[in-house]
């Protein structure tokens, strides 16, 4: 992160608004702040912590941030803070506070708006994931980055515990705690290992031996199938033959009585043919002109009442017409006078409009005389509240120099609050003591419980049981094995076998064949007495595993207790220190009865003050009020004139447009009657037009409706004419077919007709018969020539269609047994494959699972997590080392105990080493920048940004000019490096070496302020 410029407003001691700008600070690579203590240096660092993350070390969140960060005399606080992030994106951080008017201590805290420069436009941002945009937690950002004051030493005055704690934090580290993982994993292996293994159960019958004997047996069931199979083609072929001769006799009979029942049908086809015949005759003569006949009466009588219908329609339509064309003709005359009535409504409307706007004239004018009243009055009441309005600026004056000093008050207040921290910590730690105690008590009692020989040289007893238990496990193992090998040479030895090669030497020959003894018990002991042992150790692990938790935190919470008790120490002696600064005369040393008193009457000078400005703006508004009033009365009177002008215009202007009617007489009239004469002469008109356009389309649509009728009535006479011609020639036709088929009247060919024979399914019905008969007699003739001197003989038939039943079935049987027993092998053919895909797999996961058993123990209790924790603090000290060595002269340097704590080698004394607490504090101060650099710049190095920006704010008070000099010339080669540099300090010396600075001067009216030192 590189600071840009930041804007400040309403901040602690900053009452007006400042504007820092680190360009040039920054390009310089090390500047500095100073100024004199309380003037307002470490507030300027607060302000780019708080404006980032919303989180300040002065003050928690129950501490009312909003009213104490804001200086007493303003009433808004503003941070505008603009910035690179590590990927050189540019953003800006807005943060506004504004104070209640009504209430001093009300503060409303506005939203935080965080911009990114995109395009040369600020872009307000959706969320405020600050962490996201900087690369770094607020506690890393306050470690790496900007040191808060009295935060400088915190790093190295952790716990080894707590410290390992925040490399986790910082660098990530959890990362590395992968015994969740692994035991997730092992379990999951595990399941994977007992379910492979339950299926490896059900495969335990299947064996090559049992598949070779179902291949034999399946084998010697398929060579009888074969034979039956053979045996049933033989007989098969006979016994067909037999039922070829049964089926030809039977077909035989059944096609004679087929013949017989045909024969008898023969003569109501014949019948059927003839009847078929006639009406074809008839229906192919008749058909089409008696259906002629039958349109054209139909058509006739349509016609017939068509005639009657549109006859009767005209002469209505005819009668109507009559009527409307003489209506037309009255209302045509009427229609040639309208403009005139037109031209007098529209004189009579002017007059209306006449006789309205003498009404406004009247109106206007009585507004206008009200109005001239008003105007007086409201210069009056303006003049009236200019003279309260400069008494009451008077008395604000006075109550504002009766304030109370507010930097005074803060100061104190500051005072107070540090005081209560102080008694507030101090009773923290005794707290913190007393737990430890109880804690303590617990462990202890705890380590009694583990009934140890001697709590002193208890590694040395566990040491000494894993010893006797290994070498236990050892000698049973080296029986198991042995027997093991017996009991594999017996098993070996008993499946030689003369001119077999034997496995392990190759010889044909075995004259002396090795009888052995059954060992499988002796094994099985040996196993449970493994076992057993087994389990010893790992119940001792645990104990050991216990031991070591119960004397590591033991001696933790020891050595956390001593550090407690001179934390409190510490403390009182700070207390004593706080309470002997107190200089302020106004109340008495440490009162803080008087000082909330004090606070009080400030705060009634600052309520009395701030109800007099009230007031006083309440009278301003008055008088901006009234001010507005005479304006707008004015502007007013000046609108009616306007506007009466406008009336006399319009009245002038309509009236030489009258020419017809006497307007004198009509604006006698009331406004009512002079309304109901515009809407009679309306209404006169709309009815004359209305009737006239009516009547018109009237005319328009009859005309033609009674033309078109009566040629219609022409049209359907003439058709009529012509239907009958046609009806006369089509009886003349029929009186001639009737001669022709013989036939003496019509009734006949109806009744003929009316049969409504199927031509066409009738000639198939006979066809169809025809064939019938025609193929049955060539079947029978048939038969009877291929049957000629042979006969059938029943019973051998009988016989043999019994052994071919009983054939079949036997083939069948042993079809089913072969099938049966090839699905078998195929089965166990599947099933041992799978077996050994199983063993195979179980062989894997069983490895796997050992393996990851081995792994979960390493990694179990954050073990490696601390181990890299450790790693990466050695390397910090290392680093760290470099600085370190060239500030004390090669003559210290930094290291880390067993405990994860520092310790300091001291050259001077034969490198013996030493608590970092008997450091001096000049001492202290070096070590801590010499770790604060090597932890930021490890940090920072993780954002791979190019340049990295920290800045300090303690300890330079405490070196002598040598050590000023090698601080600063440390400090001057980190710009080399990339590395940027502030410093706040109020150490003469180093404003006088640093080119490029700033200075915070505060000023008992204005507050502090920013002044550049180029």
């Amino acid at each position: 992160m590189i600071p840009i410029k930041l804007t400040i407003e309403g901040l602690y001691s900053y009452q007006e608004k400042q504007c820092i700008d680190f360009t040039q600070l920054v390009d310089a690579g090390l500047f500095g702040i100073f100024g004199k203590v309380g003037s307002g240096k470490s507030s300027i660092l607060e302000a780019i912590s708080f404006g980032l993350y919303g989180e300040t070390e002065r003050m928690n969140k129950g501490d009312k941030r909003a009213y104490n960060m804001m200086n007493l005399k303003s009433n808004r606080s503003v941070i505008d803070f603009e910035f690179l992030n590590f990927k050189d994106e540019k953003y800006r951080i807005y943060r506004e506070y504004k104070r209640n008017s009504k209430r001093f201590d009300d503060v409303k805290r506005g939203e935080a708006i965080l911009y990114q420069w995109v395009d040369d436009v600020w872009i307000p941002q959706e969320d405020l994931n600050i962490e996201q945009v900087i690369g770094l937690s607020y506690d890393n950002f306050k470690r790496t980055i900007i040191i808060p004051q009295g935060k400088f030493r915190e790093f190295i005055e952790l716990k080894g515990t707590e410290r390992t704690k925040m490399m986790q934090e910082i660098f990530g580290l959890d990362r590395f705690d992968l015994a969740e993982k692994t035991k997730r994993l092992y379990s999951t292996t595990k399941e994977s290992l007992n379910r492979i293994e339950g299926e490896l159960k059900s495969f335990s019958q299947v064996t090559i031996e049992q598949i070779t004997e179902k291949k034999v047996l399946h084998l010697q069931e398929r060579e009888k199938s074969d034979e039956l199979t053979k045996v049933y083609k033989q007989e098969s072929e006979s016994y067909q033959q037999l039922k070829g001769l049964k089926d030809d006799f039977e077909e035989l009979g059944r096609k004679k009585i087929e013949l017989a029942q045909l024969e008898l049908q023969l003569p109501q086809i014949l019948e059927q043919k003839k009847e078929l015949i006639q009406y074809e005759q008839l229906d192919k003569a008749f058909t089409t002109v008696l259906v002629e006949q039958k349109t054209t009466t139909d058509k006739i009588a349509n016609r017939e009442a068509r005639l009657v219908t549109i006859t009767n329609e005209a002469t209505a339509l005819q009668t109507q017409f009559t009527k409307v064309t003489e209506e037309l003709k009255v209302a045509e005359q009427q229609y040639a006078g309208l403009e005139h009535l037109k031209a007098e409504l529209y004189e009579l409307n002017l007059i209306k409009e006449i006789k309205k706007a003498h009404l406004a004239k009247e109106a206007l004018l009585e507004r206008y005389q009200k109005g001239q009243s008003c105007v007086v009055d409201a210069e009056r009441a303006f003049e009236s509240s200019k003279q309260a309005l400069g008494q009451k600026e008077i008395k604000v004056g006075t109550a504002k120099a009766a304030r109370i000093d507010t930097g005074m008050l803060m100061a104190m207040d500051a005072w107070f609050n540090q005081q209560t921290f102080m008694y507030k910590g101090i009773q923290e730690v005794q707290q913190s003591m007393n737990t430890l105690n109880a804690e303590l008590q617990v462990v202890e009692k705890d380590i009694i419980g583990l009934k140890l020989k001697d709590i002193n040289h208890w590694e040395q007893e566990i040491e000494k049981y894993r010893s006797d238990f290994e070498k236990e496990l050892s000698i049973i193992e080296v029986e198991l094995r042995n027997h093991r090998v017996t009991q594999q040479l017996a098993h070996y030895a008993s499946e030689l076998h003369d001119g077999q090669p034997c496995p392990l030497c190759g010889s044909a020959q075995h004259p002396h064949i090795l009888q052995g003894n059954d060992v499988s018990f002796a094994i099985e002991q040996c196993e449970l007495k493994l076992s057993d042992i087994k389990n010893k150790q790992e119940r001792l692990k645990k104990y050991e595993r216990k031991a070591v938790g119960l004397f590591d935190k033991k001696k933790l919470l020891t050595a956390q207790w001593q550090d407690s008790q001179q934390k409190e120490q510490n403390l009182k002696q700070q207390l004593d220190l706080h309470q002997n600064s107190f200089v302020w005369t106004v109340i008495e040393g440490g009162n803080e009865a008087q000082f909330t008193e004090l606070k009080q009457r400030a705060e009634l000078v600052n309520q009395q003050v701030e109800m007099l400005e009230l007031q006083f703006n309440t009278l301003t508004k008055e008088v901006e009020q009234h001010r507005g009033h005479v304006e707008q009365f004015t502007k007013k009177l000046s609108e009616i004139e306007v506007e009466r002008a406008g009336l006399d215009s319009e009245i002038q202007s309509k009236s030489t447009q009258i020419i017809r009617l006497q307007i004198d007489t009509y604006l006698s009239l009331e406004e009512t009657l002079l309304a109901q004469q515009v809407q009679q002469r309306e209404a006169n008109v709309t009815l004359i037009e209305q009737r006239f356009k009516d009547l018109t389309a009237q005319y328009q649509v009859m005309s033609p409706k009674l033309a078109s009728l009566q040629t219609e009535v022409n049209s359907v006479q003439a058709e009529l004419n012509e239907l009958a011609l046609v009806a006369t020639q089509l009886n003349e036709r029929i009186t001639s077919l009737l001669v022709t088929h013989q036939l003496t009247s019509i009734d006949e060919v109806i009744t003929v007709l009316n049969k409504q024979i199927n031509v066409t399914e009738r000639r198939e019905q006979i066809q169809t018969f025809d064939v019938q008969l025609e193929v049955i007699r060539n079947a029978v003739g048939a038969l009877e020539v291929k049957l000629k001197d042979i006969s059938f003989d029943q019973e051998k038939f009988a016989k043999q269609q019994e052994a071919i039943t009983l054939l079949e079935q036997q083939v069948k049987e042993a079809t089913e047994t072969v099938a049966k027993l090839a699905g078998e092998v195929e089965r166990l053919e599947k099933d041992y494959a799978k077996k050994q895909d199983l063993q195979q797999q179980f062989d894997v996961v069983d490895k796997r699972v050992k393996n990851l058993s081995v792994l979960l123990t390493m990694f179990s209790g954050a073990g490696f997590v601390n181990y890299v924790s450790t790693i990466y603090l050695k390397n910090l000290c290392d680093m760290a080392n470099v600085r370190f060595h060239r500030l004390t002269n090669n003559q210290l340097s930094l290291q880390l105990n067993e405990a994860n704590e520092f310790e300091i080698i001291d050259y001077l004394n034969n490198g013996k080493s030493r608590s970092v607490k008997t450091l001096s504090g000049g001492q202290s101060f070096q070590v801590s920048l010499s770790l604060a650099l090597a932890l930021a710049e490890s940090v920072q190095s993780l954002s791979k940004s190019d340049k990295n920006f920290f800045f300090i704010d303690e300890g330079f008070g405490t070196q002598d000019s040598e050590s000023v000099n090698i601080v600063f010339e440390t400090l001057s080669n980190l710009h080399k490096e990339n590395r940027i540099v502030g410093i706040i300090s109020h150490v003469d010396e180093l404003q006088e070496r640093i080119p490029m600075s700033l200075s915070v001067v505060k000023n008992e009216e204005r507050g502090s302020e920013v002044v550049v030192n180029y």
